[in-house]
């Protein structure tokens, strides 16, 4: 399995592949509705290279992980 500084890395070449071949059809004449799924995959498989960059470094959304969880604690219920 590849850590993750080698995904970042194979996500970015990758998103430079894709970012070229958007711009060679944009170039032959393709329309905003041909392009606009690959837009969404280009800005998908940029968000994912990011994240996978940064994964040991940026603070993540408390909503998305297990971060800030805490125990209930004992109360009356309890047997």
């Amino acid at each position: 399995m590849s850590g993750l500084a080698e995904m970042a890395a194979a996500y970015r070449a990758a998103s430079a592949k894709m970012a070229m071949g958007i711009r060679a059809r944009q170039a032959a004449g393709a329309t905003a509705a041909e392009l606009r799924p690959l837009r969404q995959a280009l800005q998908e498989m940029r968000a994912v290279q990011r994240t996978l960059e940064g994964y040991y470094d940026l603070p993540r959304d408390p909503g998305l992980t297990s971060a800030g969880w805490h125990g209930r604690g004992p109360d009356r219920d309890d047997h």
